[in-house]
């Protein structure tokens, strides 16, 4: 059943657009670039989503096949838990996964609400979950070295979310006055913790540490926290 509804999402989002003349190394990135051409809150990090995953795949052209192989395999993993909430949201369902309730749960918000709901989400909320779904304890040894070529495409995006959230939010403009630009250091150090803080997890969590779950439980609040702030200071 989960695959029918894979399916038919698929042929819905299907289009007369530029999406069908593109190549795509793997199905979730097509249907990612192709919720960003739909009208549903959606599209906003599926087109988000679409444009990381093409830096991603820039970058993986300089890398070995194994390296490419692993890494497009975490990415399907990944991108589907994005895709299922999206599927689950447009059949008026129960969205499964807690991480993205939140995103979903109101239609009327700014697309710079949707980008920091989404990237919180993502990082905060199922990047160590997914690294897991992907990877054996041998195959994560193997590659967590190469987890370096993430982080320029995660920065470019940053780049990116930063400069559409001024353009739409009068409160991030004012901060950013205020700070004297400051605010785009910040957040791009935050966004360094993130990924420094769910790869320790993923470190636990392939040695059997109890420290997993109390790391994954002070992770879950913080990530609440972001939601709210995201929801009431944008």
């Amino acid at each position: 059943m989960k695959w029918y509804l894979v399916i038919s999402f698929s042929f819905t989002l299907l289009t007369a657009g530029h999406s069908q003349d593109k190549s795509y190394p793997f199905h979730q990135l097509y249907q990612l670039d192709s919720l960003g051409e739909t009208h549903s809150i959606s599209r906003y990090f599926g087109l988000l989503y679409a444009r990381f995953l093409r830096l991603v795949e820039q970058q993986l052209g300089k890398a070995d096949t194994t390296t490419r192989r692993l890494v497009r395999h975490f990415e399907q993993v990944f991108a589907q838990f994005y895709i299922d909430a999206c599927i689950a949201y447009k059949n008026g369902s129960v969205i499964h996964e807690p991480a993205w309730r939140a995103y979903f749960a109101d239609s009327t918000l700014l697309p710079a609400q949707y980008y920091l709901l989404g990237a919180n989400a993502h990082l905060n909320g199922q990047l160590a979950e997914a690294i897991a779904h992907s990877y054996s304890t041998e195959e994560w040894k193997q590659l967590k070295g190469k987890y370096y070529l993430f982080n320029r495409c995660l920065n470019e995006t940053y780049r990116f979310v930063h400069r559409e959230t001024l353009k739409s939010s009068k409160r991030a403009r004012l901060l950013h006055f205020l700070s004297l630009g400051l605010d785009r250091e910040a957040g791009n150090y935050y966004l360094y913790k993130w990924r420094k803080r769910q790869m320790r997890l993923t470190e636990y969590y392939f040695a059997g540490s109890p420290r997993y779950q109390r790391l994954y439980d002070k992770i879950r609040r913080k990530k609440e926290r972001i939601d709210k702030m995201v929801l009431t200071q944008l």
